[in-house]
């Protein structure tokens, strides 16, 4: 009997695989000496290799697809990601505000409402135009002169229903567009067409509180990628029976694509006798598309482990990614890490997507989310991240013989290389700033560059409150370097009440405090005072700055911000927890530095256009 060859067995490459089926029959006598390259059997043989290496790619396939880790395909990562108890994210709506006020009211005293639902249009920058609607319903009355704002949600409502029948063998009800947003689904049950009373079912998280009669449907993504409903069994959730009419509503989304319209106008022109003002004080923002692959597999994974409790701060991080998918990042930290302490609470630090800051509305979302699963004597804090700033002046060596370049394409070339890196590395929580990594993106942007020589300073901004004595602190986590505090100027009371304008403030000549100068010009002369000697100091070791009882009764600046900047030397710049760095176009200085080597002759000198011949 001849003998299986064992040596490659685990090959795919298509050349072993023919060898070995030739070495196999050739280990039969009656085939020993035949010449299979030039005989009819040449055809079967690569028939035989050709369905091995088929075969062998196929298992391959279907055994990767088997496991989350391996899984390619949307719908299997789905499927997998289900038997943890884990449901992908459907898009999420853009939501927009728009401030609608009528006009030639005279003196009408009714109310008039703008429904749940009512529809708008939005339209882009470039004309694109996509639906809106009425996040609730909003009222106009002489109390508000008729003029009010409305969320919107970019989309459409659609309802449908369907008729339970008792002999399909799986009580699911497929939703018919798989382009909804999760958050707008809404499901009632009548018990025939005829009935007019309908029951509302609420979509559960936990079934341990439930018992058969709860009235509430489970969702799950199917194969086909669209979400259909399920409801109890009659002793987890109560069952639905034959004839039952489900009635659905839910919101048709564009998702990400319906971010960034800036223009609203209403659809029904004569739903009010009045003319209509509609002005933009959002423009839509916030819209995601579905879950894909990698934030499924991803998030599976972590929420499984959590169990969907918020204990620990990895558990606050994993509930707050998978429910608000409009997060960008965050840092949780309890309260017993703050400062100072809060015990008893969990501060998140939270960056929305393509935005610096959440609204009001989505922190008052995150933390009733929280209340629901945090546990019961911690309470919840969602806070904006504290900005630091990076300021870069780069002075770029180069070879002024050899570069094709001019200076300013230089300086584009590189402004865009320092924002890049900004855009892919900073701008979230627990990113650092590397001075040796920014140099060596710069070196490798042309042949011809020489050297970056780069100086940084940190700024932040502070919102300062007018005419009322507070504490502050501005901590740029970073030493910094004494004697280069710059900040915004303001106004200031003497003792006597008498309005010092431009006040600044200014580093004692030992660096021990804080005063408050002005400058006056007198005889022609500019003379510096001190109007307070001690305000607050500066820790410039860990780049602490303290005002105490500050209060300025003006702050010289086109908003209440006052800026702080100081000039650090640290090779590497690491944020705090609450703190995120990034660099804004503006903050960038390129400063072209032409080399020419002094051994080259005259005319070649001549050339670079830096010395005269």
């Amino acid at each position: 009997m001849s003998k299986i060859p064992s040596e490659n067995i685990n090959e795919l490459d298509f050349v072993v695989l023919r060898q070995n089926l030739i070495d196999y029959v050739k280990n039969n006598s009656e085939f020993k000496d035949y010449d299979f390259d030039s005989s009819g059997l040449n055809f079967l043989v690569d028939l035989l290799t050709y369905n091995t290496q088929y075969s062998a790619y196929y298992l391959n396939q279907v055994a990767s697809e088997m496991f989350l880790d391996t899984a390619q395909q949307r719908k299997n990562v789905v499927s997998i990601a289900k038997q943890m108890g884990y449901l992908a994210n459907s898009k999420i709506a853009p939501k927009a505000i728009i401030n609608l006020r009528l006009t030639n009211t005279g003196n009408l005293n009714t109310v008039l409402n703008v429904r749940t639902g009512t529809e708008f249009v939005g339209s882009k920058a470039d004309g694109t135009i996509l639906p809106f609607v009425s996040k609730d319903t909003v009222s106009l009355n002489r109390g508000n002169q008729y003029s009010s704002n409305i969320d919107l949600i970019q989309g459409s409502y659609v309802t449908e229903n369907i008729v339970v029948n008792n002999l399909l063998l799986e009580k699911k009800f497929e939703i018919s567009s798989a382009d909804i947003d999760l958050n707008y689904l809404d499901v009632y049950v009548r018990q025939n067409a005829q009935d007019t009373a309908r029951i509302k079912y609420y979509r559960i998280y936990d079934i341990t509180l439930l018992d058969s009669e709860s009235e509430v449907y489970y969702i799950e993504q199917n194969y086909n990628g669209k979400y259909q409903i399920i409801f109890g069994d009659g002793v987890i959730g109560k069952d639905i029976k034959n004839n039952n009419i489900i009635e659905i509503s839910y919101l048709v989304t564009s998702g990400e694509e319906g971010n960034d319209c800036v223009n609203f106008d209403i659809v029904n022109k004569n739903l009010f006798a009045f003319t209509s003002l509609i002005q933009t004080v959002q423009f839509s923002s916030q819209g995601v598309e579905e879950e894909n692959v990698d934030t499924i597999r991803n998030n599976a994974r972590k929420l499984f482990f959590s169990q969907s409790r918020t204990v620990t701060e990895k558990d606050y991080q994993i509930i707050l990614m998978k429910y608000f998918p409009f997060i960008d990042t965050l840092s949780v930290w309890g309260g017993e890490k703050n400062s100072p302490p809060l015990y008893g609470s969990v501060f998140c630090a939270v960056k929305p997507k393509n935005r610096f800051i959440l609204t009001e509305a989505e922190k008052e979302q995150i933390r009733l989310q929280l209340e629901n699963l945090n546990v019961i004597t911690v309470l919840p804090k969602i806070i904006d991240p504290e900005y630091t700033y990076i300021k870069v002046d780069v002075r770029v060596a180069y070879d002024a013989l050899q570069i094709t370049l001019n200076e300013v394409e230089i300086v584009e070339l590189v402004e865009n290389a320092v924002f890049d890196y900004s855009k892919n590395n900073l701008l979230k929580f627990f990113s650092s700033f590397q001075i040796t990594n920014m140099t060596k993106t710069i070196d490798q942007l042309n042949d011809y560059f020489m050297g970056a020589y780069i100086d940084l300073k940190l700024y932040q901004k502070r919102n300062v409150e007018t005419g009322t004595g507070n504490f502050y602190e501005i901590n740029f986590n970073n030493n910094v370097v004494k004697g280069t505090l710059v900040s915004t100027n303001f106004d200031y009371f003497d003792k006597n009440r008498n309005l010092i304008t431009n006040c600044y403030l200014k580093e004692s000549p030992d660096y021990t405090k804080l005063s408050i100068n002005f400058t006056r010009v007198e005889a022609g002369l500019i003379k510096e005072y001190t109007l307070i000697d001690n305000i607050g100091n500066i820790n410039y070791e860990d780049g602490v700055i303290k005002l105490e009882d500050f209060m300025p009764e003006f702050i010289r600046s086109s908003t209440s911000e006052m800026i702080f900047e100081m000039k650090t030397n640290s090779y590497v710049i690491t944020p705090a927890k609450e703190q995120i760095l990034t660099i804004t176009v503006d903050d960038i200085n390129v400063t072209p530095a032409p080399f020419v080597d002094r051994s080259s002759t005259t005319s070649n000198i001549a050339k670079a256009n830096l010395f005269d011949s």
